[in-house]
This record gives structure tokens, sequence and C-alpha cells, in this order.
């Protein structure tokens, strides 16, 4: 009897959710085609009661965002797969309205080319800029077996330019957490390029690498190379937000063998064990059985020391083979009993197999991620354009052929009388990303005005393309401090309408800016709260930093009332101040230009001031 008895706890316990598990999953190219089939993924994640996606930001050689720092080095903005659009901002848009977590995948790690999508030759647009970055094999040659070009591991240049990617993701998105992969070699033939083989020489007193590509010694310092970047990578993207989650996706094929230290040097345990390299990873294993997982599962608890850093991670379909259900929701059965907070599911475009199965028995209801807080995603609304309590329309309103986001949109000819108002129910008070959902057709306006009211109700005008179809879908108007309860937000207007086009109107929303309003919490406290008792953070950053000659700064201003911005050398002498500038409410922006001001390179402490509030930023300028 008590042996029953204990057998129906542990299936008991097995069957429910725990208040905080990871339930990720990675959305590939093959998700990426369209805004609408991004949105869908979305959908389907959060009905299914997912709540992390890592989303291919970098992927063959490009960044899938707009990438000013790509741009500067190439000529590339974003892969011309995906030309006049920007993946990573439409996933976040998409996942965010319903809850989920964003990582930025760097899927790519090192690799900076790949031959199926250049011309014959052709190695990657990083390669044309730096050709002598192009990492060898032992042989000499360049190119892995999945006909990748990989960057030189242990080049400096290399490693600042990656980390750059990574710091202005970071910079520029409300993302929840980096997910870095191939932090890795391709094989342990790499390691022979011209620089890695000058850098061991100069550490091993002139001694080459050597010829056994698995000498234990070679094998440990090309980990140990790889390790500080991965420290360096981790400090970086923590010292522009620091609740950014860093997380990886190392592998983990034996229940025997540490396998992506033996294969491709990456000690992803030594990240853990000795922290301040990862949050957390998604180890992946892809074997056909819940009996064969839980052997890994085994062998990686013998490795690490914290298991609450770990992620068992699976395949729906390993080595082409697709696993039943009953047997994926045991992976997931072995996690919990193991004492593992969660798995990383691989990958979305297989989910539909097990959604109803899981949803049935190990993911009855939603949580969150253990490396989060409640509720962290949770602030956000819409208002649709059927909502007749909350929008209102004045003027002549017809509605559309073109579905907006549920039902008909609306369109109005050329007028002054013709407008929206939009009120908004604001969860609580905080810096908000503001929506409009853009319906576009070739005979709608290319200015359509956009009104956003903050929370001192100033209106910000925002003209946005109606007309071309990259624009369709959330349309980001931009950051707004916004107060709690029921507000107007938006006016949409056709005053200024071209003749013979028309202006479209359909739903909007906001969402939580995380990166700019870090400490807004699920709480009933929130009630009656203002922006007067919320961190009073401008939220200073420059770009790049280090520079070397002109450096863009910006800075986020709830009022429009004066402010000042100075500039003190490292003995504390004014050496230059902002004047005639015009303050916004939210985003300002402008470039200043070290050359020009006749300065010595060095440390310098930038000082923004509005009335009695103030912010100091160390910027490095490097000639």
């Amino acid at each position: 009897m008590s042996k029953f008895f204990a057998l129906f706890l542990t299936l008991l316990y097995l069957g429910s959710p725990l208040a905080q598990e990871l339930r990720g999953t990675w959305v590939a190219r093959n998700t990426l085609s369209s805004k609408e089939s991004i949105a869908q993924a979305m959908d389907s994640l959060a009905a299914n009661n997912f709540n992390t996606v890592y989303i291919n930001a970098w992927s063959r050689g490009y960044p899938l965002w707009q990438s000013e720092l790509f741009f500067n080095e190439t000529g590339y903005s974003i892969d011309p797969t995906y030309q006049g659009r920007d993946i990573l901002a439409e996933a976040v848009s998409e996942a965010h309205r319903k809850g989920l977590h964003v990582e930025a995948w760097f899927e790519y790690g090192f690799v900076g080319g790949w031959t199926g999508n250049q011309p014959p030759g052709g190695k990657g647009p990083i390669f044309q800029t730096h050709p002598d970055w192009v990492a060898l094999r032992q042989d000499g040659s360049e190119i892995d077996n999945s006909n990748f070009y990989w960057m030189i591991h242990t080049h400096p240049d290399v490693q600042n330019f990656l980390i750059g990617l990574c710091t202005e993701v970071t910079r520029k998105y409300d993302i929840d957490g980096i997910e870095l992969d191939r932090i890795r070699y391709s094989s342990l033939e790499y390691g022979y390029d011209w620089y890695t083989d000058s850098l061991y020489r100069i550490e091993h007193n002139g001694t080459p690498p050597p010829l056994d590509i698995n000498d234990s010694g070679w094998l440990r310092w090309r980990a140990d190379k790889l390790n500080e970047f991965m420290q360096r990578a981790y400090d970086s993207i923590k010292s522009v937000n620091q609740n950014i989650n860093v997380s990886n996706a190392p592998s983990l094929y034996s229940s025997s063998s540490y396998t992506s230290y033996n294969q491709y040097a990456q000690d992803w345990v030594w990240w853990i064990n000795n922290g301040g390299m990862v949050d957390n990873v998604q180890v992946q294993s892809y074997v056909g059985s819940a009996s064969s997982f839980g052997n890994i599962i085994d062998f990686m608890s013998t490795l690490i020391n914290d298991k609450s850093r770990a992620y068992p991670s699976f395949a729906i379909t390993p080595g082409g083979n697709t696993l039943t259900p009953n047997e994926l929701v045991k992976f997931v059965n072995v996690t919990r009993a193991k004492g593992y907070s969660g798995n990383s599911i691989w990958y979305y475009p297989e989910l539909p197999i097990i959604y109803s199965f899981f949803k049935d028995s190990v993911y009855r209801e939603k949580t969150y991620p253990p490396h989060s807080t409640a509720g962290w995603r949770e602030f956000f609304n819409i208002t649709e354009i059927s909502n007749q309590a909350d929008v209102k329309k004045h003027g002549s309103w017809q509605n559309s052929n073109i579905a907006g986001f549920n039902g008909a949109s609306i369109y109005a000819p050329p007028g002054d009388s013709n407008y929206v108002e939009y009120f908004i129910d604001v969860p609580a008070a905080g810096w908000y990303e503001v929506y409009s959902f853009i319906v576009s057709a070739s005979n709608r306006t290319d200015s359509a005005k956009y009104t956003v009211f903050d929370s001192s109700s100033t209106g910000t005008e925002v003209f946005v393309d109606q007309s071309t179809n990259n624009n369709r879908r959330w349309y980001k108007l931009g950051d707004y401090y916004l107060t709690s309860g029921r507000n107007k937000i938006i006016e949409v207007s056709a005053g200024n309408v071209e003749a013979g086009k028309y202006l479209s109107a359909d739903a909007v929303m906001i969402s939580l800016n995380r990166r700019l309003s870090p400490d807004v919490i699920n709480s009933v406290k929130q009630e009656g709260s203002n922006q007067n008792n919320l961190p009073e953070g401008f939220d200073l950053q420059n770009f790049p930093n280090p520079f070397n000659g002109q450096t863009r700064v910006t800075f986020k201003l709830k009022s429009r009332e004066p402010y000042s911005l100075k500039l003190y050398n490292i003995i504390g002498q004014e050496v230059y101040k902002t004047s005639g500038h015009i303050p916004l409410v939210g985003l300002n922006h402008f470039d200043m230009n070290f050359n020009s001001l006749s300065l010595a390179a060095g440390v310098y402490l930038l000082r923004l001031k509005q009335a009695e509030r103030y912010e100091s930023l160390k910027i490095v300028y490097a000639k």
C-alpha cells in the first residue's frame, strides 16, 4: 500500500505544472518569411503555454535586424532576404503582445558567411571588408563541412565585432535575453590561422601550435580563449542592461563524455561553474527516448554545480525520426523528476504535433521562466477598432475590405474632421512602446499623422507611410512615458492626407518597455502611482563606446523642460556643453564629433541635467 501511495505521489508530481518553468523554443528562418507567419507563431506558442522564444537574429553572416554596426562594416544593414524589414522588431512586437519572453538568438556565433547566399567564390560580406578574418584549418582550407566560413575566434577585432552586435541589439530593442550559439570551433582542425598561430607562439616562447589537433594543452588553450570571450561578452551585455538574460545553447550528445569540449573546444561547464559568463544554458541533446535523455541529464548533473542554471533541451525529430507525443511528454517528466526547471524544444515548426498532448498533461497552465519574475511581460494592452467605448470616431469613416488586427479595418478620405481618438487602459506608470496596427494599400497616404500623448498630455506627431507593404501590421510609434489608468494615448487624423488618397485606422497597442522601466512590479502598490515616484533615470547612453571621432548620445525625457548636457575631462574641467536643442518627450539624440572639439583621447564624463535631476555617463574617446 505504501509503495502504491509513493508511486501515486510521483505521478502526481510529474504531471503537475511548476510555479516557474522554462518552456522555450527556437524560431528559425523558415518561420520568418512574413510578418503574418511570425504573428501566427507567437499566437500558437502563447495559446499552448510556452513562455520563451529564441528568435533567429544573427544568421549565415548577416544580422536580421536593422544594424548600424553591420552597415558601417559592410554596407548592408540586414540580410538582403529581408530587405526593408526588421525581423527582431517584428518578433518583439508580436511576442510581447502575448506576454512571451524574447531572446535574440545569435545562432551562427563566429560563423561569418555561407556559400548558399553568396555568388560563386563569395565568403560573406564581413570577409569582403576583412579578408584577414577568415579562420583556417590545419591543412590551410577555410570552408567547413557545412559550407560555412568562420571568423578567427581569437582575433580581438572579431570578438569586438561580435560583442558589438550583441550590445547593439541590447541598446536598441526591448528584448529579454541574448542566446549565443556556435561559440565554439567548427572542429578541432581549426585554430591554424595567422593570428591564432602568432598569439600561441607569443604565449609559448615561440613554439607553434601542436600538429596534433587533439593535443590536450592545445585544446585547453583554445577553450580558455573562448572562455575569456564569453566573460567579455557577458560583461559588455550586462553593462548595457543588467536585466538581460545571457544564455547559450551548447550541446551534450553523450551520457559519458563531455562532447562539446572534446569535439569543439567549448567548455560550457566552466561557464556555469565559475560564473560571470552566462546566466544559464539550454543544453541540446538529440536522442530517441526519454530513458536516453534521462541518462544524459544524469551525466550533466555530475558536471555542473547549479541545476538552476541549466535547462535540458531536446528535439522532436532527432536524427530525422519523429518521436511520438507520448514519448516527448516523458522527456518533460524526466526533466522535472531530476530536479531541473524546464526545457527548450527544437524547434517551432514541429511543435503542432505535441501541442494538444502537452497542454492536456504537462503544460496545463501558464508559467514564467525561472530566471525571470512573475508578471515581467504582463503589462500590455490592445484597443481594437471595434471597441466603441475606447475608440472615438469623428467624421466620415467606412469599413474596408482589407482586414485589420481582428476584423475589418476602416478608412477615410482627406479632411480635418476625419480623425480617431484611442483610449487605452495603462496597467501601470512607466515607459511604453506604443504601436499602431498599419493597414497598407497603394491608395493609402504616405504620411499618416499619428499624435501620441504622454503622461503630461503632450502630443508628439509621428508620420507613417501606409502605402508600403513593409509597414503593415504593428508599427512602433515610439517610447513614451504613460501614467496608469484609462488615458487618451493616440489620435490619427486625415487632415494632411493628399487628394485621391485615404487614411486607414485600426487597432493600437502599448507594451511596457522593460529596458526603460525594469522596476515596475505587478502589485496593488501600483495603484495611484505616477512618474514622480518611479526611478528618475534618463537612460543616458552613447554608441559606440569606446569610439573614434564621433558618437551618438541618446536619452529619454519625461517633459519638455530645458536640459543641459555637459562634458568634463578626467580632472573635472568642463570641455563642452550643448545649446539650442529643443527637448522632446521620449527619445532624444544628437551626434558628438570629438574631432571638431580638438580633444585628447581618454575618459570623459557626460552629465545630463533637467530640473533637479541629473545622470552621468563615462565615455571613452579612442583616437
